[in-house]
């Protein structure tokens, strides 16, 4: 079993840089807590990291990991990164879930709101909690007996 390697040899360093500068990435520097993973930042900004793996036939391995998706590492060989960065499409960020019941409030007198009251908000169900929330609180009206 091969040992990885400790370092990344300068001049492959360089090759992968003037590679994917080429293609509109930025160099990032090497990872913090790491020797031989250089980071990128693609054309689209996305940070993509390039692991040096060692050499084969006189060329360097490099492990590409990036975002959602490609977390676990492909191989590819220097000239091959700089197509894949441009190729791979940018992930497309999550859409935020719009509010479910938005005639119903999130909080009454410091209270989490169920979503099956603010569902209700406007019904028995509704005034009946509310006025349970009102008792427990003690903020009663003042013409109200307690």
């Amino acid at each position: 079993m091969s040992v990885l390697p400790r370092t990344t040899p300068e001049k492959f360093t360089e090759q992968l840089s003037a590679a994917l500068t080429a293609a509109g990435a930025t160099y990032g520097g090497i990872k913090p807590g790491t020797r031989v993973t250089h980071c990128f930042t693609g054309p689209d900004g996305v940070t993509w990291e390039f692991t040096y793996l060692g050499q084969h036939a006189g060329e360097p391995d490099w492990r590409m990991t990036g975002p959602r998706g490609h977390e676990h590492g492909v191989w590819v060989g220097t000239e091959d990164a700089a197509a894949r960065i441009i190729a791979l499409p940018a992930p497309e960020p999550e859409p935020v879930p719009g509010d479910p019941h938005p005639g119903g409030p999130r909080t009454h007198l410091g209270f989490d709101v169920p979503d099956f009251i603010r569902a209700g908000w406007d019904t028995l169900l509704g005034e009946g909690w509310r006025w349970g929330v009102v008792s427990a609180v003690g903020k009663l009206p003042a013409n109200r007996p307690r």
